[in-house]
């Protein structure tokens, strides 16, 4: 089920990538993303929290379809801002890498969720590090620290995945319950959405597939006269406005 939610993402997000008129909508007015990704969240909070709307037929599969369909909404003003090419590349590469996460965690002999604790301790001082890092990426612009944020944020959410693979799989200490497959798949869904999230900077900053533009336009030389003389310029006053 989750693979065929991220296959439907797929295609929406290549239709927002190809069609230039319905990618500018979402680049120009991305609160429109944003709206739909809050309601995505608010949505799987309720379904999460509140059993009774698990447990009613018609109305759990209709609040599934709702979250995972505002998701991928929410993504279009990412996809708007990059190429095709690179999407499919990068959406290809976290699928793998989220798939052999899911199947170390359902093979790995070890019981994951009997370390609940430890693997708190060690992803709150990724997320330690990880806002440092951002923060040092906003103040400074340095491609460096972005990407390292991305990576600690990629292990956090990667460890989680085979966390969840177990608790998917059963037979640990905890598990999911039989019939809260849809359930199960609204987590791998958003483990997957988080993970290609992170990739849309590397994405519109270094591109691996680049677009060649080709001009027709012959080549124009403008010639400047030179400047009469004249007193050098003195230092320009400093000044300051609030903003």
């Amino acid at each position: 089920m989750t693979l065929v939610a991220l296959l439907l993402g797929l295609a929406q997000w290549l239709a927002v990538a190809f069609l230039a008129g319905f990618g500018d909508v979402f680049r120009d007015y991305e609160f429109i993303s944003g709206i739909f990704f809050t309601l995505s969240v608010i949505l799987a909070i309720i379904f999460v929290f509140v059993e009774k709307v698990r447990t009613i037929i018609a109305l759990n599969w209709i609040m599934t379809i709702l979250i995972m369909e505002f998701a991928i909404v929410g993504v279009f003003a990412l996809c708007a801002r990059s190429g095709w090419p690179e999407l499919l590349l990068w959406y290809l590469i976290c699928l793998l890498i989220f798939f052999l996460a899911i199947l170390v965690g359902s093979i790995l002999p070890h019981d994951l969720t009997l370390d609940v604790v430890i693997l708190f301790v060690i992803s709150f001082i990724f997320l330690i590090v990880s806002i440092f890092l951002i923060m040092l990426h906003i103040m400074t612009r340095s491609s460096h620290s972005i990407i390292l944020y991305q990576i600690f944020v990629s292990v956090i959410i990667l460890t989680f995945v085979m966390y969840h693979a177990q608790t998917i799989n059963g037979g640990r200490f905890a598990e999911l319950r039989v019939n809260d497959y849809l359930l199960a798949s609204i987590i791998l869904f958003y483990d997957f959405i988080v993970l290609f999230l992170l990739t849309f900077y590397v994405q519109v900053r270094f591109p691996l597939v680049r677009k060649e533009e080709q001009t027709t336009a012959a080549p124009t030389t403008v010639t400047t006269p030179p400047a009469a003389p004249g007193p050098a310029p003195g230092p320009a006053p400093e000044t300051y406005r609030f903003i």
